[in-house]
């Protein structure tokens, strides 16, 4: 599953406040559903900034994380094969918990974390790599969308 998760998700800003208005806006937030690769972002682990924002296109696009009410999570992960088809790389099914209050998302025991969420995307952190070669690790965030 580690590879799996590695794989997709090469994957915070969150409303807090004491409104009632606010906390029905969080109420309506549900990582229960369909979920697709959106994009990915990195940013500089040196300073912050965002070093790339990359849409995700074609085969892999087409990959799905459903996040079922139950906590388990089924993901069909598509890439291309060596004939150049879109393949489905095989589904998997996963527990996974989600606390809305405690920000926390753990996916088959692996802690995740959560950048940002709205009702229609999620960030998430997938890994730290040093993607612009400055000697700190930078962050990568997977971006799933409804």
């Amino acid at each position: 599953m580690k590879k799996l998760l590695a794989i997709a998700f090469t994957t915070g800003l969150l409303f807090t406040s004491c409104s009632n208005d606010d906390d029905e806006q969080n109420n309506e937030f549900s990582i229960v559903g369909i979920w697709q690769p959106s994009r990915e972002i990195v940013v500089s682990g040196s300073n912050g900034v965002t070093l790339s924002n990359t849409s995700y296109s074609g085969c892999y696009s087409t990959s799905t994380f459903d996040f079922k009410s139950n906590n388990t999570l089924v993901s069909n992960i598509f890439e291309l094969n060596t004939s150049n088809n879109c393949v489905s790389t095989g589904i998997e099914t996963v527990p996974y918990t989600y606390d809305h209050a405690a920000k926390k998302l753990v996916i088959d025991g692996e802690n995740i974390e959560i950048v940002s969420r709205t009702v229609n995307e999620i960030q998430i952190v997938s890994e730290y790599d040093d993607r612009d070669n400055d000697g700190i690790d930078d962050k990568i965030i997977f971006v799933l969308a409804r």
